[in-house]
């Protein structure tokens, strides 16, 4: 008996399999034709509109000069200090809230600021900064740090300057001030 040889008798099953990845694939790019936004990559590895996107978003950060309108006193404390590089909002958080009502006028007397929530960032809008923690988070000697920054050993350096309440968290305020701390 003669069979008929035949190359393609015993390539059925991968005739199939090529079949269904050429369906994959197809498969694969329509989705991502459908996925992908038009504008994709037309000015880098994103969404070209996204640019105007961000653009059109409310600022989260707020800078000196808004709160400098209020607070010129502050801003003269600062000025020979070396605090004047530190921005506002470090130490007393967004404050978005406080400027709303500021601008629309409609506080009588100065509000009262919130206890800070000892987190960064905070939830609190503006809080009061008068915590060693606020301090530390800046000024804690750590490994790495530049010998030029006024760093400290906690420890040490209110065992050297006498401090009555180690543990109290307004033990730094018992020598300095926030916006001028008097070093040089």
């Amino acid at each position: 008996m003669s069979e008929r040889i035949s190359i393609f008798r015993d390539t059925r099953h991968l005739q199939i399999l090529a079949v269904l990845i050429a369906a994959a694939g197809a498969g694969a790019f329509w989705v991502r034709g459908q996925l992908v936004p038009p504008d994709w990559g037309k000015s880098g590895p994103y969404r070209e509109s996204a640019l105007a996107q961000i653009a059109s978003d409310p600022h989260i950060l707020t800078a000196d000069n808004k709160c400098l309108t209020c607070h010129e006193s502050v801003h003269e404390e600062r000025k020979d200090s070396p605090h004047v590089a530190v921005r506002c909002m470090h130490c007393h958080g967004n404050g978005h809230e406080h400027m709303k009502v500021a601008e629309k006028g409609d506080y009588k007397k100065p509000e009262t600021p919130a206890a800070w929530d000892n987190k960064f960032p905070s939830k609190v809008d503006l809080f009061v900064t008068k915590d060693r923690a606020i301090c530390l988070s800046c000024h804690m000697k750590v490994l790495g740090m530049p010998e030029s920054f006024k760093s400290i050993d906690v420890a040490k350096h209110l065992e050297e300057q006498g401090a009555e309440n180690v543990d109290s968290p307004d033990v730094c305020f018992e020598c300095h001030t926030g916006h001028s701390p008097g070093i040089e």
